[in-house]
Formats: C-alpha cells, structure tokens, sequence
C-alpha cells in the first residue's frame, strides 16, 4: 500500500516550486533507508534485486537520492540530480508471475539513473518492462507479487504510468494528480478495458486504494492554486478519523498503520519534495509513521548532499513507535501536538535556508542540519519521556 501525488507549478502559491511526494507503506519492521548515490559509469550486465539486466550500451548515471527497504536494490521513491521524481504504487492482480524479474521498485531506480526529464524516466521504465517484464517477491517475509503503477515528474510536467506484465499505458498530468494502489481513473475507462486489467478483487476491496487516491486528490483539488509544502506534510500525515488513535487505524489513512490482518502495512518513510529550477529541497521522516515523526530536509543543489539518519535511526524510532501505540489515545494525541510543535520550528529554519539560497546562491549547511538534528533529538526526547 502506497500512496503518491504531485502538484504542479501552476497549482502552488509558489509558482516557481513543483510538489512531489509518497508515503511507502510496507510491512511492520522493514527497515527503509533513505541513500544519496553519485554518478558511476555503468557497464555491461549488473544484479538488480533478483535478475541481471544491461543497458544497450555503457551509461554515466545521475546522482540519486533514493529511500530504499534494506533489502532490495531497487528503491520506493526518490529523484535524480535533473529534478526528476518517481514514487510506484502496487496494482494487485491476477495473474501468473515469473518468480525473479524486476520489482517495480527496481524499474523506479532505473528510471532515475538514467533520465534528464520525466518522459525519458517513463521510456526507461517502458524498455525494460517490455524486455524483462515483472516478477520477484515484493515481501522479505513471504511471496507476494504485483504489478506496479508510476507517478513520474521533473519540475514541469508529469505522468502517470501503469504496467500489467509487459505491457503498459500512460496519461499525462494536467496541475495535479495522486495514485494509490489502484488503477487510475485519469487513464480513461475504456483505455481500462483495452488494457486488460485482472484485478485481485480481494486485496482491491480491503486495500480502499480507491478511496485513498480520491481522499488526496480532493485535499488537493481544495488548495488549487494555493498550495504550499506545509500542506502536502498535512496531506501525507492524514487520518480518516479526526480523533485518531493507531489500534483504531483504516487502510483509508494516508498515514497508514499497522494493526489488523488486513491491515498489514504501516507508512515506512515519507518524503516530500520541493522541486525548483535551480535546486530540490527533499523532505523525509527517515522513519514510520509521519503522524508522529518529523520531516527533515535534503538539500540538493547547494555544495554538499548530506544524509544524517541511517538504518539504525529508523529503527530506534520503530521500536519508540510501537511502544507509543500500546498507550492510551491521550498520550498518543499528545505525540502528534509535539510533532507538529517541533515541525514549525523546522519549517522556520529551512525557510530562511531556502532565503539564503535564493539570495546568495548557497547556504551554511553544516549549522542548518545541525540546528535540524537538535531539534529532532529534542522532539524524540519529549515523545519517549511520554512513555514514563
């Protein structure tokens, strides 16, 4: 369960920012960890998860930054040096997978190493899902297998992208759009029908995808034109329920959790991405559950790309989660207060580094991830002191 929108230029109070963001939901205890890799020259035949692919001849990849469950090569989202940003979805379906093929998460990774814009990102992905198709367990737990949908985007335009095996359709987006594990209903219904499409109608019921990706398009269709980045972080951390509590959760939440058999999966990272013409400013939890833990930034673009929080971080943040979920609804309302509490204070200090970069083309960022790295310690602090 995923769930991915972007927003264009045009739709932002910000008219020079374009808006991407996902929230990777995967299964409880699956580490997700958020990467910066630099350019390397890729030869001949390399291992992706399960398989060895080529490229038709030798590439010099973009850097990347990619969030990635540790056990994959692939990534569920992430973007490229050019601004190029891609989130995949799981459609469920019926039919007969190859058990080793490429991931979606490994078709997303390839379309960020190689793209300079989001139509060449949506070719690459078309090229190997029409060489190498789909397949290869998608769980470290089990075997489970689906096919996958795209939100692709640079800082002008965007498109989604839905695959079925080897073959594939896609639809380009006008100012805004989300996708959740189902198929979108911006690719027309009779494309639908010509397409093929055997959903698994079990996991598609229990799922509320389609529900998900109507509840993220109606919170964006409401700020049309005047959307800032405070208000995808309100988006990605959204319950159904105002009064929310996590063994009470829905598989309609956008920030997901964990609680029930069929509901199996938990938002393992959230990101969300500030694209603008000359720099990214990348947003990530680095952790579960965005409703209690607080974006920090990525900037890419100013002389350094540096990434503080490692596997072990997102793991001493689980474990202080699920500790947290044991507890009444009282203390738990309390954790979000702080986390947005903390969040502000966070907002305030990357807004004057985005100032910073506009006027003087760089920003002093050794003490604007220190400062961010305080604040998180101290919002980590308060919500353990909950525990007592």
């Amino acid at each position: 369960m995923c769930d991915t929108v972007v927003s264009l230029k045009e739709n932002n109070l910000d008219k020079g920012v374009t808006y991407f963001a996902k929230n990777s939901d995967r299964e409880p205890g699956e580490a997700q960890v958020v990467e910066y890799h630099p350019r390397e020259l890729r030869s001949g035949r390399f291992k992706t998860t399960y398989v060895d692919i080529q490229y038709d001849e030798d590439v010099e990849t973009k850097a990347i930054v990619i969030s990635r469950p540790t056990w994959m090569w692939g990534a569920e989202m992430g973007f490229n040096e050019n601004g190029v940003a891609i989130g995949n979805e799981a459609i469920f379906t019926q039919r007969k997978f190859a058990k080793e093929g490429l991931l979606g998460m490994d078709l997303l990774r390839l379309g960020l190493e190689t793209a300079n814009d989001a139509r060449e990102a949506l070719s690459t992905i078309v090229k190997f899902v029409e060489r190498y198709g789909q397949g290869g367990s998608n769980s470290r737990l089990k075997e489970e297998y689906y096919d996958n949908s795209f939100l692709i985007c640079d800082r002008n335009e965007s498109y989604i992208l839905e695959t079925y095996g080897d073959r594939w359709r896609s639809e380009r987006v006008s100012g805004f759009a989300s996708i959740s594990n189902t198929p979108s209903e911006i690719i027309g219904s009779e494309s639908s029908k010509r397409f093929g499409y055997r959903l698994n109608l079990l996991y598609n019921y229990f799922g509320k995808g389609k529900k998900r990706a109507e509840t993220t398009y109606s919170m964006l269709q409401q700020k049309k034109g005047m959307i800032r980045v405070e208000d995808i972080m309100y988006i990605m951390r959204h319950h159904s329920k105002k009064v929310f509590h996590p063994k009470k959760g829905s598989n309609e939440d956008i920030c997901m959790h964990s609680g029930s058999f069929v509901r199996r999966f938990q938002t393992a990272n959230s990101m969300i991405l500030e694209l603008y013409d000359d720099s990214v400013i990348a947003w990530f939890t680095f952790s579960s559950n965005p409703c209690i833990s607080l974006y920090k930034p990525v900037f890419f673009g100013s002389k350094e790309v540096r990434i503080d929080y490692n596997e072990d971080y997102w793991r001493k943040a689980e474990k202080l989660h699920m500790e947290l979920a044991e507890y009444g609804l009282e203390k738990y309302s309390r954790a979000m207060a702080i986390t947005l509490a903390n969040q502000k204070e966070i907002d305030q200090v990357v807004y004057q580094a985005r100032e910073m970069m506009i006027h003087k083309g760089s920003i002093e960022a050794q003490a604007v991830y220190d400062r961010i790295m305080e604040i998180d310690k101290q919002q980590m602090a308060s919500i353990n002191s909950l525990r007592s």
